[in-house]
């Protein structure tokens, strides 16, 4: 959710990379160019994907119910579970948030990058939230929504529910609106877009990403222990405070940015093993109570961001263009699906029925993501201006006070 500077292309695949890990020595860290450098695209159409992982999620919750019982299959469960693991993907989220918002910094170890990049993260993140709440209020203010009868045939608890929200009050834009600011303060259940709850883990989280990007650095250059022991200590406490393990996964992606910018790396093959290793433990089967587990699920996605982050080991489909493209769709995509799931897909899914279970779930399935891709768009144009625009409004106000 960051930008990179468009600097010079970093020589990563150099074959004196090959010892078990190695790090380049020099002067001064090489500028990172998102646009050629192999392992940081790969980043790009990771996040896309991982996107897509969250739709295929909630899919099966809405439509297929009992499709996450027979997935628990051990053989199933850790070759294709990762494919509907959704938690999974949010835990691979919040690792590429912490690795992309610190790069730059490790860059150039000036702490008015974080501070900029701090002040920045609110306005960045909620005009989409913003969106995607009054896309959810709209739908029930004016009963467009189809779930309570698609409930109806398949028996879905999280369709019956609107995706699990809070249902006790009626449609309200003053509460809507407030709901897109106080998401981001603290946890309540939410009543439009359930799938923002992430909003207030990533807002946070990122906010300690930063701290755990300074604390890096200093630790590794500060000459008193004293002051190490206190910083780490402050860490560790501020990552725990964070439920389900959504702290380490912040604070484990500064870690491997840390890892990447000072050229620490892994030979290719380890780190295509660590990608199969990543996806196989993603696939774990979730615990009974529908809680998130970061037991196998955190070292999954963790073990696949380093895998992919290694030179030489990303698969070239995350290079392809379809893959980069669908990157930069990610998070409208991740704003719009769930309702896109409440009112097309299951209004489809409904008047599909005599067709039979095959046809009415591809007939389902095309109609939630026609109406995802058509409210997404409008996301991407925005962020298409407003990100750039922010990105100069955050540089002008640092400039004045210098």
């Amino acid at each position: 959710m960051s930008n990179f500077p468009n600097t010079p292309e970093i020589a990563i695949n150099s074959p004196q990379i090959s010892a078990p890990i190695r790090k380049t020595t020099g002067a001064a860290v090489p500028p990172f160019d998102r646009t050629t450098d192999p392992s940081l695209r790969a980043l790009e159409a990771l996040r896309g994907y991982a996107s897509v992982v969250v739709v295929f999620h909630h899919f099966a919750l809405a439509f297929l119910p009992g499709l996450r019982a027979e997935m628990e299959q051990p053989l199933l469960a850790y070759s294709l579970g990762w494919l509907l693991n959704g938690m999974g993907a949010v835990y691979l989220f919040f690792l590429l948030s912490g690795f992309v918002l610190t790069l730059k910094y490790y860059q150039t170890p000036d702490v008015k990058i974080l501070l900029s990049a701090a002040l920045k993260r609110l306005p960045r993140l909620w005009p989409s939230a913003l969106y995607g709440t009054l896309l959810g209020y709209v739908v029930l203010r004016f009963g467009l929504n189809a779930n309570d009868t698609s409930a109806q045939l398949n028996g879905s608890d999280w369709l019956a529910s609107f995706a699990n929200a809070d249902q006790m009050l009626a449609p309200n834009l003053a509460l809507a609106l407030r709901e897109s600011l106080t998401m981001f303060l603290h946890y309540r259940p939410l009543h439009y877009n359930t799938n923002l709850w992430t909003m207030l883990i990533e807002f946070y989280g990122s906010l300690l990403a930063f701290f755990a990007a300074f604390v890096l650095i200093n630790v590794a250059h500060h000459r008193l222990l004293i002051v190490k022991i206190s910083l780490a200590a402050l860490l560790l406490a501020l990552t725990i405070v964070i439920p389900y393990g959504f702290g380490w996964a912040f604070t484990i992606g500064a870690a491997l940015a840390f890892a990447y910018a000072k050229r620490y790396f892994i030979p290719a093959p380890l780190g295509m093993a660590l990608i199969v290793l990543g996806l196989s433990l993603l696939g774990t089967p979730a615990p009974a109570s529908g809680e998130p587990s970061p037991l196998w699920t955190l070292p999954g996605a963790a073990l696949l961001l380093w895998g992919v982050t290694t030179p030489g080991a990303a698969p070239r489909l995350l290079l392809h263009p379809f893959s980069q493209g669908l990157g930069r769709w990610s998070f409208p995509l991740y704003i719009s699906h769930t309702i896109g799931i409440l009112t097309l897909g299951s209004f489809v899914y409904v008047n599909t029925a005599p067709l039979g279970t095959p046809s009415q779930l591809l007939a389902a399935f095309a109609a939630t993501w026609a109406f995802t891709i058509a409210f997404a768009y409008p996301v991407l144009r925005w962020e298409a201006w407003y990100l750039p625009w922010l990105n100069i409004q955050i540089r002008r106000l640092f400039a004045a006070k210098a």
